[in-house]
C-alpha cells in the first residue's frame, strides 16, 4: 500500500523569505544608506530653512547684493518672508552669541521690505491708467512713401476697466477684402520681437489680428517686415461710467493698388 506524503508546511520558504528581508534591510540602511541630493529649499526642514536663511542673510551683508538675495529667498516659498526674517532675528537676539547673525537677518528684512515697497509702487504706476496722459500715446503712420498699406487714423477704445491693452488690427486688400495670413510684428527695446498673424481670430474677421500692449512699453509695428506705424503704446481713456481703464487701439491699414 503507497502511502500518501504528509502536508508539512514549507517553512524553508519562510525562513528564506525573512532571511531576504534582513539582509535587504542591512544593505539598503546601514552598507549603502539613502542619500538625497539636490533638495530644493522649500522642501527642507524648519531646522535648516532657519541656517538657510542665515546664509542669505550673512552673504547679503557681505556683498549687498538684494536682487539675488531676494531670489535666493524666494525659493524657501515663505508666505511673507519679511516676517519669517524678522522672525528669526528676534530668535537670535536672545542669544548673546548669535548677535551678528540677529544684525543680519534684521538687516535684510528691512531691506528686503523696502525693496518689495518700491516694486509694487511702481507695479502700480505702470498699471494705473492715467487718462491726462492719452494724447501723449498717439501712435503715428510710419510708413515710408511707396508702402504696400497705408492705414486710416487710429482709433482708441475704452471698453472696460478691467480689459488690458491691445493693438488691434485689420488689414485689407486693394480691394477692400479682408487678408489673412499676413504677418505683423511689434518691436520694442523692452521685449524685443512679438510675431502674431491676421486670421488668428476669424470669428472677428479672416483680416484681423491682435497683441496685448504693456503699460509703459512703447512698440514699432511692421507688415509683412516693413514699418508701418511707431510711438505705439498702452493709452489711458475713461469708460462711459467714467472708471480709467486702458484703451485698446484699432488700427485699419489697406493695402495700394
Amino acid at each position: 500500500m503507497i502511502k500518501e506524503p504528509g502536508g508539512k508546511p514549507p517553512f524553508y520558504l519562510l525562513t528564506g523569505l525573512v532571511l531576504g528581508l534582513v539582509l535587504g534591510f542591512i544593505l539598503a540602511w546601514l552598507v549603502w544608506p539613502p542619500r538625497v541630493t539636490d533638495v530644493a529649499p522649500s522642501s527642507l526642514a524648519e531646522e535648516y530653512r532657519d541656517q538657510y536663511r542665515l546664509m542669505v542673510a550673512l552673504s547679503y551683508a557681505s556683498s549687498g547684493d538684494t536682487g539675488r538675495a531676494q531670489a535666493r529667498l524666494t525659493l524657501l516659498g515663505d508666505n511673507d518672508p519679511v516676517r519669517a526674517l524678522n522672525s528669526q532675528a528676534q530668535l537670535a537676539l536672545a542669544d548673546p552669541a548669535t548677535q551678528p547673525e540677529a544684525r543680519a537677518l534684521s538687516g535684510l528684512a528691512a531691506r528686503l521690505q523696502e525693496a518689495i515697497a518700491l516694486q509694487q509702487s511702481t507695479a502700480a504706476a505702470l498699471n494705473t491708467p492715467d487718462p491726462s496722459v492719452q494724447s501723449a500715446a498717439t501712435p503715428i503712420n510710419a510708413a515710408v512713401e511707396g508702402a504696400a498699406y497705408f492705414s486710416e487714423d487710429p482709433q482708441l477704445l475704452c471698453d472696460a476697466a478691467d480689459t488690458p491693452p491691445y493693438v488691434k488690427v485689420f488689414i485689407f486688400d486693394a480691394n477692400n477684402n479682408p487678408q489673412a495670413g499676413v504677418e505683423l510684428i511689434l518691436t520694442s527695446s523692452e521685449e524685443g520681437e512679438l510675431t502674431f498673424s491676421t486670421g488668428q481670430r476669424p470669428e472677428m474677421s479672416p483680416g484681423y489680428g491682435e497683441a496685448e500692449l504693456r503699460p509703459g512699453v512703447v512698440y514699432s509695428l511692421s507688415i509683412q517686415g516693413e514699418q508701418a506705424m511707431g510711438g505705439l503704446q498702452a493709452a489711458a481713456c475713461e469708460t462711459e461710467a467714467g472708471e480709467p481703464a486702458w484703451g485698446s487701439w484699432l488700427l485699419l491699414f489697406h493695402a495700394e493698388e
